[in-house]
């Protein structure tokens, strides 16, 4: 998995799973209807947050203060921030569409 450090790994490790298992779940919805509902879209948008945040996980064990001084980024973090500001983005989305249709 990624990190450098054991804790990392095995982060990195149980949100990639969590992932699978909510990506099957989205999966098995969308075979159930034949369509693609709002839930199913928070759905991936959740997918696409556990990922992200799979891919970078030594954010998670650092303080703020320490993760605002972070400047050098590899291509890893952008494609990581890329896919949290889509699971954002899709989350919100579903959940807007929950609560008006």
């Amino acid at each position: 998995m990624f990190g450098k450090e054991r804790k990392h790994k095995i982060f990195s490790g149980v949100l990639l799973l969590t992932a699978a298992v909510v990506f099957a779940g989205s999966v098995i919805n969308v075979y159930e209807y034949g369509a693609v509902s709002f839930e199913t879209v928070s759905g991936f948008g959740s997918v696409l947050l556990l990922v992200s945040f799979a891919l970078i996980p030594e954010f998670a064990f650092l303080k703020l203060s320490e993760a605002f001084k972070l400047t050098m980024r590899n291509s890893r973090e952008i494609f990581s921030e890329k896919l949290l500001l889509i699971g954002v983005l899709l989350v919100v989305a579903g959940f807007i569409g929950r609560l008006v249709f």
